[in-house]
Parts: C-alpha cells; structure tokens; sequence
C-alpha cells in the first residue's frame, strides 16, 4: 500500500459518517431533486441498521414541487418495504414519538406487519397517547380518520375516550369513527356526548347519525339529551332522534 493510499484510508469516512451525510442532503429541499434521489439510494444501500431511521426523516420534510415530494417519499417508502421486517421497529419508535407525519410511516408499516399486530400496534398507540393535550393534535387526527376501517372491538374501545379530548376537532374525527364503526358501547359513548358535548358542530355530527341510522336514546338519558341537543332536533315518545 502506497503512502498516498494509507492517507486515504485513514480519513475515509466511517459508515456512520457517511450515513450521516446522506441524512443531511436528503432532508435538504435545496439540494437538487436528482442528487437528492442518489442520496436516498446511496444510503439505502447501507442496509437497514444505517438507513433506516434516516430513511425514515425524510417523511418528515416536503419541497415546494409536490410531484417530485410524493415521488421520493414513494421512493422511500419502497426500499424501507424492501429491507424486510428489520425496519418494523424504527418505523413503530418514529410513529410512538412523533406527533406529526403520521401516513407515509404508517402506509409503509402496514406492508410489513400482519394485519393482527398492526391491531395491537394501533390499540397501543391510542393507549399511550390518551385524550390529553398535545400541541399539535395531527397524529390524533390522522390516527382517528385510519381507524374508520377497522371493526375489532378493542380499537372500537380504545377511541371512545378520544370523544371527551381537548380539542374540539378531535372530538369531532373521533365521533365520526365511532360512528362508522357502529359498536354497540361506541353507541353508548355518543348519547353521553349528546348529553355533555358544548361544540354545535360535534352535537349536530352525532345527532344526525342517530337520525339517519335509527338509534335510540335510553329512556334514563332522554331528559339530559334534549336539554343539550341543537334546537333542530328532537326525540320521540320511542326514543328516537327526528
């Protein structure tokens, strides 16, 4: 090995440092969009233990050309998909610990797991994220329009008290789901919220749906119902919304 060689090979960057560079370019919208697209396969070429979690940042950053946006983050989600199930669990810690840029890592997750563990994925997420306050609510929101799909009970009873959360519009997507899902106990849930529930909008949600699909107001909440419903509405001798 010649000097020149060996001083090469002495300040050739780590696998590490060099993943660390792809990172920094491809989070940059103001790198150019083809040397951006080498990045990405340059780094995804590391293999999961180095790219993964990089990878997975660039879900988080958006460039002013919407096509090519969608185009690299398609990108990017294929070659997570196509390093297998070594990256279920970067891709589960980014969606436990961010509270925005919820579809791209989620979409990509869905392709890896079965569909029973993504159900407890789910059920653990709502559990740990509860009704409290968050700065930005957009991880609730998006998780609560997802669950519209699903029927397991589980799920069902875990948004319920998504219903009584601090923001308004989450109450509102999360009535929305509970409707969808249409579960007895998420039936329950709703005519507490006709009871207590201060925003018109999410009361005129919920009392429509009791409307259009028929459901009954037990006797023994018909009374704290009506005090609280908007003025369109009534409920009939049957317990039924008009």
């Amino acid at each position: 090995m010649s000097f020149f060689d060996a001083i090469r090979r002495f300040f050739k960057p780590t696998p590490q440092e060099k993943a660390e560079s792809l990172r920094k370019k491809i989070v940059n919208m103001y790198v150019h969009a083809d040397d951006r697209r080498y990045c990405i396969l340059q780094l995804a070429d590391l293999g999961p233990e180095l790219a993964a979690e990089p990878l997975i940042e660039r879900f988080t950053f958006k460039c002013e050309n919407g096509t090519v946006d969608s185009e690299e983050k398609e990108l990017v989600s294929k070659l997570l998909i196509s390093m297998g199930e070594s990256t279920v669990v970067p891709l589960k810690k980014f969606l436990k610990n961010n509270d925005k840029f919820f579809n791209w890592p989620y979409r990509t997750l869905t392709q890896l797991i079965s569909h029973d563990e993504l159900v407890d994925f789910l059920n653990e997420l709502l559990e740990s994220i509860g009704p409290e306050y968050v700065r930005d609510p957009e991880r609730k929101e998006q998780l609560m329009l997802t669950l519209k799909t699903f029927r397991e009970e589980k799920l069902c009873l875990s948004i319920l008290p998504y219903l009584g959360d601090e923001n308004e519009t989450i109450r509102f997507v999360a009535a929305d789901t509970v409707i969808e899902q249409g579960h007895e106990q998420g039936i329950s849930a709703l005519v507490d919220r006709l009871a207590t529930e201060d925003s018109q909008r999410v009361l005129t949600l919920i009392a429509t749906a009791f409307r259009d699909k028929g459901w009954h107001i037990p006797d023994d909440r018909r009374e704290a119902v009506e005090k609280n419903m908007p003025s369109e509405f009534r409920i009939n001798s049957k317990g039924i919304v008009l």
